[in-house]
């Protein structure tokens, strides 16, 4: 098996390709690693419903029983439960950062020590947000540091 990338900067989403002489377990495996990553959550906003893809939230917050996914420029708003949330979103690139919140590796830009040994991570949209020091190992484990 060999693999082939190519960067195209025209293209507005990612295309993955397949190309096989024979679908075997090890295509299918493949095939079900990208569709266990994609995974839609239920949001609302100005009273209309969204059904919006988890590559595209930057992070999930959990304020007062109400979750909120935050895109790049928009904040949806979602009734369930962070728990349920992250049991949904498992094998997928969120990691929990605090009680209340998970965050999206693929948009994390850099992170930084701060006091009592929490982190500082900075987004792609500018963002910033505490990694408590209950997290930071998850986080670390995920980054391989």
């Amino acid at each position: 098996m060999k693999l082939k990338l190519v960067e195209d900067k025209q293209l507005e989403e990612s295309l993955i390709d397949i190309t096989y002489n024979r679908y075997d377990r090890r295509i299918q495996r493949i095939v079900d690693m990208v569709e266990t990553n994609k995974v839609q959550l239920e949001g609302k906003m100005d009273s209309r419903e969204y059904k919006v893809e988890s590559f595209d939230i930057y992070y999930i917050e959990s304020v007062d029983n109400t979750s909120f996914l935050y895109a790049e420029s928009e904040v949806f708003e979602n009734k369930e439960k962070l728990y349920a949330l992250e049991n949904r979103l498992k094998n997928t690139s969120f990691v929990r950062i605090s009680k209340s919140t998970l965050l999206n590796m693929d948009y994390l830009k850099s992170v930084q020590p701060i006091k009592h040994y929490r982190l500082e991570a900075n987004l792609k949209n500018k963002e910033k947000l505490i990694i408590n020091r209950h997290y930071v190992k998850e986080v670390k484990q995920y980054l391989n540091i």
